[in-house]
């Protein structure tokens, strides 16, 4: 089988790790490997930003989908962890496919005050013999940062 030497990803997300604001404090203890982090399958999930004015005020939404396998997914699931996801909501540490690393739900000027929160999630058996199942976890804010400077 021959290598494609030319292949370069040119978007997606490679990880995604998620922090409850109350559990971390400050976001300098938002730290690869101490929050919830799911694997995530290929190709499914994705990050973000619209800007838009509102009388000339700039905001920005930021929407976090994570995907995942059903049974890598069973911490999303966890009724604790939907409902603070919900009401306090959560931080994202992700890592996107160009190398990038972003905090997503926290910013400089708001702080946790505008942290993601819970869209919805959602489960998928698949349609087909080849679909595998699947959990989809949207998270959304609205904030005045970009969360990619």
């Amino acid at each position: 089988m021959t290598e494609n030497k030319f292949y370069k990803p040119i978007g997606g997300l490679v990880r995604a790790e998620l922090f409850h604001p109350s559990q971390i404090g400050a976001i300098e203890y938002a730290i690869w490997g101490t929050g919830i982090e799911v694997g995530l399958v290929d190709d499914a999930s994705s990050y973000v930003e619209q800007f838009s004015a509102d009388n000339r005020q700039v905001s920005v939404l930021h929407t976090l989908t994570l995907c995942s396998d059903r049974n890598q997914a069973q911490e999303w699931f966890d009724e604790e962890f939907l409902r603070r996801a919900a009401a306090d909501g959560v931080v994202a540490l992700v890592e996107l496919a160009t190398g990038e690393q972003i905090k997503v739900g926290w910013c400089r000027r708001m702080g946790f005050e505008q942290a993601l929160r819970l869209e919805k999630l959602e489960f998928d058996s698949g349609e087909g013999l080849n679909d595998s199942p699947r959990v989809k976890l949207v998270l959304s804010c609205r904030d005045v940062t970009s969360a990619l400077k």
